[in-house]
């Protein structure tokens, strides 16, 4: 058993001893930076005046929630007011139009 397990280590290491070194190419600086890839959703590039505007949409639900909190009601009003603002920010987050 001790042989074998010496044969299949030596084996091993000769085939590791034999594969090349990892090697990495050196920085050049007159390649310049590496380009990075802009999100693209399938619909072209979507501005930024989009995205302000779902985030204050978010923030406005987020206000409403607060507003909801701040009174007492009861656990079945809870619940319908939750999966209301669940669905509303599923809708804001993936909406894709």
């Amino acid at each position: 058993m001790t042989r074998l397990i010496c044969s299949i280590l030596a084996a091993g290491s000769a085939a590791f001893s034999m594969s090349s070194p990892a090697r990495a190419d050196p920085f050049r600086a007159e390649r310049g930076p590496v380009a990075i890839a802009r999100r693209y959703d399938g619909d072209g590039f979507r501005g930024r005046h989009i995205e302000r505007a779902r985030a204050e949409r978010l923030r406005e639900l987020r206000v409403e929630r607060q507003r909801f909190y701040s009174f007492r009601h009861t656990r079945a009003e809870r619940a319908r007011f939750e999966r209301w603002y669940a669905r509303r920010c599923d809708q804001l987050r993936f909406y894709r139009g």
